[in-house]
């Protein structure tokens, strides 16, 4: 009996049938792009992972108002990557209708979250 379920099949299939194709919408063409707004996401989940150590340890504070209840609780991870992913997902929905628009606001994002985990490092080398 052949194996008509191996994987290589299976995904041959579902390409066929353009199941795994990607919307003409979400489809960004733009390498730079997409890694900028991946470099974004883990940045930022970066940042929540560094908060909420320095915060449990008692070595700083989450600056956020917003955020400053949920810190040192198993939702605050879970915040700020939803928040992050959200953020994400929106900026890549609408990059084909504003790309420039884009492009500029995930560049300042990235340099503002680069600059606070680094800030988040500096501190946790001197406390920790």
């Amino acid at each position: 009996m052949a194996n008509w379920l191996d994987r290589d099949s299976v995904f041959t299939y579902l390409i066929d049938m353009k199941v795994l194709k990607v919307a003409e919408a979400f489809r960004i063409e733009n390498r730079t792009v997409r890694y900028l707004l991946y470099a974004l996401f883990g940045v930022v989940v970066a940042d929540g992972l560094i908060t909420q150590f320095l915060v449990t340890g008692g070595h700083g504070s989450e600056a956020n108002p917003f955020l400053k209840a949920w810190v040192g609780q198993g939702w605050f991870l879970v915040i700020k990557v939803a928040g992050a992913f959200l953020a994400t997902l929106l900026l890549w929905i609408n990059y084909n209708k504003r790309p420039r628009a884009v492009y500029t606001i995930t560049v300042v994002f990235l340099i503002f979250y680069t600059v606070v985990v680094f800030w988040n490092l500096f501190v946790c080398l001197l406390a920790c």
